[in-house]
């Protein structure tokens, strides 16, 4: 179980609220085990995402074709490649910052990589030639991936490595979120074009399709956690 210290007092009200607890109720076990099961369903099947466009190779969102050049350049797996990435990330975030890196981010990035990893060892050795199959593979992987950021996103559990580092930048430049988000973004793309990744027409449909899907996701997602974790207390009571 992930220590209480990655939870705010603001996200514990919250779901203290949508779970029908009192304000400053202390049992907030059967909460905490619903958001990481949330947590790692989501990012099981974020990944699931992932692995389907990466075999598409119609393009991949700016970061993840960080990590699959880096793969293919080096010949480790894609998840640690992630995770190599996501290190990076967080320790330039902390340098920004001037503050001691919060490893905690590297949570997400292990489950996600292994999890990457684990659906590439079914996924792997599927070669895609059609450009229309290419097409309909990368388009269903889209909402696949979006169900499960959606999903990651409820539990509230450490934000992504990525996002410690958007976060740098936006304090360090004084920018908006959605500036730091692009510049985070070109960031990525140029890296992902240095180290050969697949950049293509998908990571420009990734770029701007992923973010209305989860949008639209997000409410149902939250329903549902509300409705499940009141049960659970109906139940422990």
């Amino acid at each position: 179980m992930f220590p209480s210290s990655f939870i705010s007092p603001n996200t514990i009200s919250a779901f203290r609220k949508c779970s029908g607890l009192a304000p400053h109720s202390t049992n907030l076990s059967f909460v905490l085990k619903l958001r990481i099961v949330f947590f790692l369903v989501g990012l099981l099947i974020m990944a699931l995402g992932i692995s389907i466009i990466a075999i598409s190779n119609f393009g991949n969102g700016p970061w993840d074709a960080v990590n699959i050049g880096l793969s293919e350049k080096t010949g480790l797996s894609i998840g640690l490649c992630m995770n190599i990435v996501a290190f990076i990330q967080i320790i330039i975030g902390g340098i920004i910052r001037k503050e001691f890196p919060n490893i905690a981010t590297m949570i997400t990035s292990i489950f996600l990589g292994l999890f990457v990893d684990f659906w590439m060892l079914f996924l792997g050795n599927i070669i895609i030639t059609e450009t229309l199959m290419k097409f309909s593979v990368f388009i269903l992987a889209l909402p696949i991936i979006s169900i499960g950021i959606s999903i990651y996103l409820v539990s509230k559990l450490p934000n992504t490595p990525l996002d410690y580092f958007m976060l740098a930048i936006k304090s360090k430049l004084n920018l908006s979120l959605m500036m730091s988000k692009i510049t985070s973004e070109s960031i990525g793309l140029v890296l992902g074009f240095i180290l050969g990744g697949t950049i293509g027409i998908g990571t420009i449909i990734i770029i701007l399709a992923i973010g209305p899907m989860i949008q639209h996701l997000q409410k149902p997602c939250n329903y549902v956690f509300c409705k499940l974790s009141q049960k659970t207390e109906v139940t422990a009571a």
